[in-house]
């Protein structure tokens, strides 16, 4: 019985263990420093709050005088090792993609190693019933996933604020989309700089700055914000570039590091599409940056909503976890 509960002590400690690192991943995918590190950030909250019920019942387990069956409790303390190998292993990859899926793998392996510890604890009979704990983590990764869906669905912006006259930002920043022919926005890009030309006009942001790379042999997104917004009569000295970002979350950064830090920002504002706003903004609020936000007036059907929606939640989830955007 004693070897079965140190096997269960050994899984608390893994898991433990495996959710700094995984604090340390968020951070350092965002360059940030632990110094800046708060639990009022979502995927600080899910950590804390998967150490919490992994103790908990751990220890519910290990007081329990019920006996288990010692194969069981093996499985668990594999997987847990298996989760904390995908995290440590990640460190040392560069690739992104292949970062996501070693990321996924050692979050669908750490579910199942808590809800299976909720489980047992549960458990008259103190047998690790796989197909149940798998229908559970299925279950959870459905409503999670509904719930994201539902906050990027329904997500609205911060322009009322402003029409109240009682608010005004530092900056605009204009979050880049695709170029066509190789110097013309996109219609998305096109009715981005239209809004963002509308908050400079009405006077809440002083400045604009301009964010997107491109591909080679055309202009870059930001190049061609800026093209169109001279031709509306900004002064080029209000508008800042930044041509090289290929993701919403290097576009932040680089503001984050060029001009929020140095040039002590109080308050910025995002402009981007209605469905892309809350990561952006969630991205923002990670890195400290106070930050409004402006829908644009892109024209979408129903379809092309919801599956923009889609790919954002899942987007943004990644975020939540892993520090990736």
């Amino acid at each position: 019985m004693r070897h079965k509960n140190f096997f269960i002590f050994l899984i608390l400690i893994l898991s433990v263990f495996s959710e700094f690192c995984l604090i340390y991943v968020r951070y350092s995918n965002q360059n940030l420093y632990m110094e800046s590190f708060s639990l009022l950030k979502t995927g600080n909250l899910i950590s804390l709050l998967d150490i919490v019920l992994i103790t908990v019942f751990s220890v519910s387990n290990i007081l329990s005088k019920s006996k288990y069956r010692t194969g069981h409790v093996i499985t668990l303390l594999v997987m847990s090792v298996a989760s904390l190998f995908f995290v440590v292993v990640s460190f040392v990859i560069p690739e992104k993609d292949i970062r996501i899926v070693l990321y996924l793998l050692f979050f669908v392996l750490k579910l199942f190693v808590l809800i299976s510890i909720i489980l047992l604890a549960f458990s008259g009979s103190k047998k690790l019933h796989a197909f149940n704990s798998a229908g559970y983590v299925v279950l959870l990764l459905v409503l999670v996933f509904a719930a994201t869906f539902y906050f990027v669905y329904s997500y609205k912006d911060d322009s009322g604020l402003y029409k109240q006259g009682s608010r005004k930002s530092d900056a605009g920043v204009i979050l880049g989309a695709a170029v066509w022919g190789g110097n013309r926005p996109s219609p998305v890009l096109r009715e981005r700089i239209n809004k963002g030309f509308e908050i400079y006009q009405q006077k809440y942001a002083p400045k604009l700055i301009l964010t997107g790379g491109g591909s080679p042999n055309e202009l870059t997104e930001a190049e061609v914000s800026k093209n169109e917004l001279m031709k509306f009569g900004v002064e080029p000295r209000n508008l800042y570039v930044e041509a090289k970002s290929n993701s919403t979350i290097e576009q932040i950064l680089f503001v984050r590091d060029r001009y929020y830090r140095r040039m002590n920002f109080g308050r910025i504002i995002l402009v981007s599409d209605n469905f892309h706003l809350l990561r952006a903004s969630e991205i923002c609020r990670f890195n400290l940056m106070n930050v409004d936000t402006f829908a644009s007036d892109t024209p979408l059907s129903a379809e092309s909503n919801v599956n923009f929606c889609v790919k954002e939640s899942f987007a943004l989830i990644v975020f939540w976890l892993f520090g990736l955007g």
